[in-house]
């Protein structure tokens, strides 16, 4: 589930050769200022401060991760809430809105 009032963490899938290099690196950390569902797909807007940049920019995938959503609950562990497609960034005074396409339907809650 996608808490809206938790912090998250983009990360990006790495540039190695092989899936033995080739890892999930932290690229950003904020948090969401929207999120929109329209016929089974979402759309999520992060505010990430400072200037966001891919460092593989042949593969678009970004993972999504949150404090607390880890295998063991309640744990200081970022876990994997969502995985999508980037889909723009936009500067804004010193901060990135980064926009992140997600193809199926996520459970979206307010709750800690």
């Amino acid at each position: 589930m996608i808490r809206l009032n938790k912090p998250v963490q983009l990360l990006e899938w790495g540039e190695g050769t092989t899936t033995l290099n080739q890892i999930w690196t932290p690229i950003g950390e904020g948090k969401i200022l929207s999120a929109k569902q329209k016929d089974g797909a979402t759309t999520i807007v992060v505010e990430v401060s400072g200037f966001f940049q891919k460092k593989n920019t042949t593969d678009d995938t970004i993972k999504l991760a949150q404090v607390g959503e880890a295998m063991t609950p309640r744990s200081d562990a970022w876990g994997e809430v969502a995985l999508g497609k980037l889909k723009d960034v936009k500067a804004n005074g010193g901060k990135s809105q980064v926009s992140i396409a997600i193809d199926y339907a996520a459970k979206i809650g307010k709750a800690r």
